[in-house]
């Protein structure tokens, strides 16, 4: 193997929660940002008399998360600088780099549809000459969804790992809620196991993906 390529740090098989436990520095610094801001934006939008909107709702939560998340100061353990970074997107969407995996926030409780050539690029983790013969392909992309209950209040966190996509489909290899950071999150399983082994509250087993949308 060449020694100047970085192997990766996960694969499209590794267990979800051992993928959380490894993020958990990043993930709890985003949930606790989408637990205050929404609250800092409802009272923005009462102060300023703006017109609540789910467009401008979101926009607003988006744009203070990304301040909040600039704080962030997540030191690598093998590393002095910061491994965060957090990259500029249209409409100012929240892209970041954490640990050499590429994360998307985004709005919902399930994978969103892949509307753009670019969204649909970022959810396939399998290079095009894959096969199921080959060794897992490594886990490249990664998506945060947050969500809202009907007081416009944060009411859940999910880690997502993307499968593939189209205009009308989105598919998952899983989907796991994150907890409050008050709360422990159990240890990865001690044998050799994999998404679709066991019982997993909140896990989309590996062998039933998470497909949204309807195929004609």
């Amino acid at each position: 193997m060449d020694p100047n390529i970085i192997p990766p740090l996960f694969t499209c098989e590794t267990h979800p929660e051992t993928v959380v436990s490894a993020l958990e520095p990043l993930l709890f610094a985003v949930y606790e940002a989408f637990e205050v801001v929404p609250p800092e934006v409802e009272h923005l939008i009462e102060r300023e008399g703006i017109e609540r909107t789910p467009a401008i709702f979101n926009h607003l939560v988006r744009c203070k998360a990304k301040v909040r998340l600039r704080a962030f100061d997540c030191q690598d353990e093998d590393n002095e600088a910061s491994s965060l970074q957090i990259e500029q997107v249209m409409l100012d969407g929240l892209a970041l780099e954490y640990r050499g995996l590429r994360f998307r926030i985004l709005k919902g409780a399930v994978l969103p549809t892949a509307q753009s050539s670019q969204r649909q690029l970022f959810y396939q983790q399998e290079l095009p000459l894959w096969s199921p013969d080959m060794p897992a392909p490594a886990l490249r992309s990664l998506v945060i969804l947050w969500d809202t209950d009907s007081t416009w209040q944060f009411s859940h966190l999910y880690l997502v790992a993307p499968k593939g996509g189209d205009a009308r489909t989105a598919e998952a290899f899983w989907q796991v809620e994150i907890r409050h950071p008050a709360e422990s999150i159990a240890p990865p399983p001690s044998g050799p196991t994999g998404p679709d082994r066991g019982d997993l509250d909140n896990v989309r087993p590996r062998s039933a993906p998470l497909v949204i949308g309807k195929k004609e």
